[in-house]
């Protein structure tokens, strides 16, 4: 009978620390990314402004938003039907209430 086949021998490369990379980013980076999200933040009130100045401003959409709420609610109220669950019940044999 044969032998089995010899185990195969694996090498691996011994471990080693890993390599640290550091970048160095100028100052003036940071001042331009402040400067442009601040122009960002004055456009948008610019916006802001002139959006209320027309008279969408958060108070008076929440007032919009208020007033339709309450007209889809008696749009609702409407379409119900006139007459209560609780009203007397008409016998379906006789025609007559009980």
């Amino acid at each position: 009978m044969g032998r089995k086949p010899p185990r195969t021998t694996t090498y691996r490369p011994t471990p080693t620390a890993p390599v640290i990379y550091q970048s160095v980013i100028p100052e003036e980076d940071f001042q331009l990314a402040r400067d442009y999200t601040q122009q960002l933040k004055d456009e948008r009130a610019q916006k802001k402004a002139a959006r209320e100045a027309i008279g969408y401003g958060d108070a008076a959409m929440a007032e919009r938003q208020k007033m339709r709420a309450e007209r889809e609610k008696t749009k609702y109220e409407r379409s119900l039907p006139k007459t209560s669950l609780k009203s007397p019940t008409v016998q379906s044999n006789t025609g007559t209430t009980p």
